[in-house]
């Protein structure tokens, strides 16, 4: 059985990469969808040509990764898309920060994203393609920002690192690394304001951003990232003293 799986499908960049993949990979038998609103994901099989096997869990649960686990092991799928799109924000200083939401942070975007992808790596075909998401917010510390910064870096690091070593199995990772997109993520990152105006400037929409990195993607980039600030920005931050571009941060914030 021929397949993608997409984490975060319910909405944002996960939903569009959902509808992408379906226009674009006719080889596909089934994709699997995972997000934790099954009312959305029910939703998305009426405007797709592939039948869609929906996961509706909380990745951030040990006990739902095991399950995930399980159905690779009994399904034993020819894996030729994955695109781990799940995440979550929290604004805040550390010390203000509530425990639970710290660690969700990490759950979400570290620990189920690396969970996903470890797991699906046995099955992945050759030529296959890996989209992990990051951030913008990857590319330098964060003050208020902290954790969410930190575990996008990971994702960079790590993303990169598995492209390296997947060049014998012709398996190919993009990391995607966008700024502000206009998705639900700033409707529960507890930030208790307005968004900067700065940050409305350069707010991104999540199907280009999608479309994007699925033309990096096919293109073997291991990095992606939308939109000329964002790409200058980037390169600012090879350049320019981390502690410089630390205090021009909180501008964002």
């Amino acid at each position: 059985m021929k397949i993608a799986v997409i984490s975060g499908a319910s909405s944002g960049i996960g939903r569009e990469l959902v509808k992408i993949i379906d226009r674009r990979c006719k080889v596909l038998d089934e994709i699997w969808v995972i997000g934790r609103r099954r009312d959305r994901l029910e939703k998305l099989q009426f405007h797709l040509n592939h039948p869609l096997r929906i996961i509706d869990m909380d990745l951030s649960l040990t006990e739902n990764l095991k399950k995930l686990q399980e159905l690779f092991e009994k399904k034993k799928p020819r894996v030729f898309v994955l695109a781990a799109s799940a995440g979550l924000g929290k604004y805040g200083l550390c010390r203000d920060l509530d425990p639970k939401d710290a660690m969700d942070m990490i759950n979400i975007n570290v620990r189920a994203l690396t969970a996903l992808t470890q797991m699906a790596l046995p099955y992945m075909v050759r030529g296959g393609r890996i989209i992990l998401m990051s951030s913008s917010a990857a590319f330098v510390p964060q003050p208020g920002f902290s954790i969410y910064a930190a575990t996008k870096a990971y994702v960079l690091s790590y993303g990169q690192s598995l492209n390296a070593e997947l060049k014998k199995e012709r398996v190919h990772v993009t990391v995607v690394c966008p700024g502000p997109v206009d998705t639900e993520f700033f409707q529960h990152c507890g930030s208790g304001k307005t968004l900067s105006a700065i940050k409305l400037f350069f707010m991104a929409n999540p199907e280009k951003v999608a479309a994007l990195a699925w033309r990096d993607a096919l293109r073997k980039k291991p990095v992606s990232v939308y939109g000329l600030a964002m790409r200058l920005f980037r390169t600012g931050t090879k350049i320019i003293p981390h502690k410089v571009l630390i205090t021009g941060m909180r501008l964002f914030l």
